[in-house]
């Protein structure tokens, strides 16, 4: 009886075992986790391949996992004031919130290049406050491979039916391009000379040119009557700024003098300057007709008309004058006697 109780005894020991490994295998293929656990939402426009379950990592480093995906369509969120097609509601262990950060970045990987999708998180600068878990996160959408491959193949597909129906065009073009290759060949191959001729040339007339610039900057640049030029200018810039403030106070006063005479100046005052200008204006006039009269005068005179001019333009008259005086010259007693 003792050795058969005893067996009993070892073979409900060993299914008790059996079961505990069991248990435990399944809670940790299922991720149950029996610590404390936090909320995070994080918005996705295309989450990709992520599924609920998908692990939770922080730098390799399983810190939860993926609870559940939500698709919400392309509604605005009033809290963020953004729209999101899904959201990703995931849980993490309560020991790593002090690790997550107003700047962590949440984004969608995978293990390796094949391996499965999980949700990766970069827990931000220290610096920056805790991560505000009660309002949902912008995630980064992960590489839409999927969909650059239909592109490129709807492109490649394009590609090739495009070449199957323009084959001959197509052909025509190579040939043609052919040709040109051809006898560009040619035309180098019978004028390599003269291309070379042109290179040397196109090569002298750039350092000519670099000469030219160099000796235009020695002189027109550097030179020294430039720096003559620029010391005379900032000499003149300098009186200038010297002088400018006398003067400008020299014209203030000029002005408010004349303002002050200005002012001083009353309609008495400017109505004797009136009176004085239309005077001047009388005397001018007059003077003008005295200068006719002149002129006409003058004029007669050198036609030889009147006293004055039969006198000064006759030259008989001037010629007895002449006789006349010399004559007195010779015989003064005329004046005294008379026969």
């Amino acid at each position: 009886m003792a050795a058969a109780r005893s067996i009993e005894v070892k073979v409900g020991l060993l299914v008790l075992v059996a079961m505990g490994l069991l248990v435990a295998l399944v809670l940790v293929m299922g991720g149950v986790h029996l610590g404390r656990r936090f909320a995070v939402a994080v918005d996705f426009n295309n989450p990709g391949g992520l599924q609920g379950g998908a692990p939770v990592k922080i730098a390799g480093v399983r810190v939860g996992q993926v609870d559940r995906l939500e698709f919400r369509g392309p509604q605005v969120d009033p809290r963020t004031g953004r729209s999101s097609l899904v959201r990703v509601h995931i849980e993490v262990d309560e020991r790593y919130r002090p690790e997550l950060h107003a700047d962590a970045a949440f984004y969608v990987t995978t293990q390796g290049v094949l391996g499965e999708q999980f949700l990766a998180i970069d827990p931000g600068t220290a610096t920056q406050p805790a991560l505000d878990i009660s309002r949902p996160v912008e995630g980064i959408d992960p590489p839409r491979i999927d969909l650059f491959i239909a592109r490129a193949y709807s492109l490649l597909d394009d590609t090739v039916t495009a070449l199957r129906s323009n084959r001959r065009q197509i052909g025509t073009m190579v040939d043609d391009l052919s040709g040109v290759l051809h006898d560009t060949r040619d035309v180098l191959h019978r004028n390599a000379g003269r291309v070379d001729s042109i290179l040397e040339n196109t090569d002298r007339a750039i350092r000519d040119a670099d000469g030219l610039v160099n000796a235009a900057r020695d002189r027109y640049v550097d030179g020294a009557q430039v720096r003559r030029i620029v010391q005379h200018a900032d000499s003149i810039l300098a009186t200038v700024d010297r002088e400018a403030p006398p003067l400008s106070r020299e014209a203030r006063a000029l002005v408010a003098r004349l303002d002050h005479i200005a002012a001083g100046v009353g309609d008495t005052q400017i109505q004797d300057l009136q009176r004085a200008l239309r005077d001047v204006r009388t005397l001018t006039e007059r003077a003008n007709t005295v200068m006719t009269d002149v002129q006409a005068v003058s004029t007669r005179v050198r036609a030889g008309q009147g006293t004055v001019g039969a006198l000064l333009m006759d030259e008989e008259l001037y010629d007895d004058l002449q006789e006349l005086i010399r004559d007195l010259k010779h015989n003064p007693w005329k004046f005294f006697w008379r026969e």
